[in-house]
């Protein structure tokens, strides 16, 4: 996918989230537990306003707005209408390979498995992020007032890819000792594959099919989220040893950060 694509991903995303959001701030979103609709658009907001500040030649914005009071409803969607905007504009004046500050650790070194875009530390990689937290995001409002739309497939695919070829390694305990500590996991979607070995140096990830302890298999939509801890278990396949399955979930959720 290219940089125009992601682009305009982010903005059909965000104005989709914040369409969904009217229909009730109060709603609780049952996949981010504790949290309302409203926190999910103020989170957007100071996502949006640092991505913006990354993207600025000048670094972070000075005074960045505050996503509003928690009483005051339409002010916050018009904070995140705003907020949307800037990042939107930014996004259009920048090319895919100028450098932002970066928001891995420095001492990762995450593998971009399948894109052959620009990588971490690019203006092009931050704009592949925020599509897909939009995303991401849009749907967890959805889910909560309502049904929620469709992903689309090719984005899900990079997000898959991202989630275990980028923020999994960027966030390895290699010194955590569970179930799926020496085994191998395997993620299948559409003809894509994923086997990720959890060692004590780091993860080491095959894209070719074969051995694994445990597996999952999806449609890209729904592996996405429920790689990300939106989707139960249910909407995908899971073969092999549960114990290691839910391990790797508990992994991928502490990457989430």
């Amino acid at each position: 996918m290219d940089y125009v694509r992601f682009q305009h991903l982010f903005q059909a995303e965000g104005l989709r989230l914040g369409q969904a959001a009217v229909t009730d701030m109060d709603a609780p979103v049952p996949s981010c537990p504790g949290w309302t609709v409203a926190d999910v658009v103020r989170h957007s907001v100071l996502m949006y306003t640092d991505a913006t500040g990354q993207l600025r030649s000048d670094g972070r914005p000075e005074g960045r707005p505050q996503p509003g009071d928690p009483n005051g409803k339409g002010d916050l969607l018009d904070t995140y209408t705003r907020a949307h905007a800037a990042l939107v504009a930014e996004m259009a004046r920048r090319d895919p390979c100028d450098p932002v500050e970066a928001d891995l650790p420095e001492t990762a070194a995450p593998e971009v498995l399948e894109s052959d875009g620009p990588g971490p530390g690019t203006a092009g990689f931050l704009v592949r992020r925020m599509a897909r937290e939009a995303a991401v995001h849009r749907a967890d409002i959805e889910m909560a007032v309502g049904t929620p739309g469709p992903l689309d497939a090719q984005q899900a695919l990079d997000g898959i890819d991202e989630v275990l070829g980028v923020l999994l390694p960027a966030h390895y305990d290699g010194g955590a000792r569970d179930g799926a500590s020496g085994r191998t996991i395997g993620v299948h979607s559409n003809r894509h594959h994923w086997r990720l070995t959890m060692r004590r140096g780091g993860v080491s990830i095959s894209r070719e099919p074969g051995f694994s302890d445990a597996a999952v298999t999806g449609e890209p939509a729904e592996l996405l989220l429920y790689l990300w801890g939106r989707r139960p278990g249910t909407v995908v396949s899971r073969t092999g040893d549960r114990t290691v399955l839910a391990a790797f979930r508990r992994r991928l959720a502490a990457s989430m950060v």
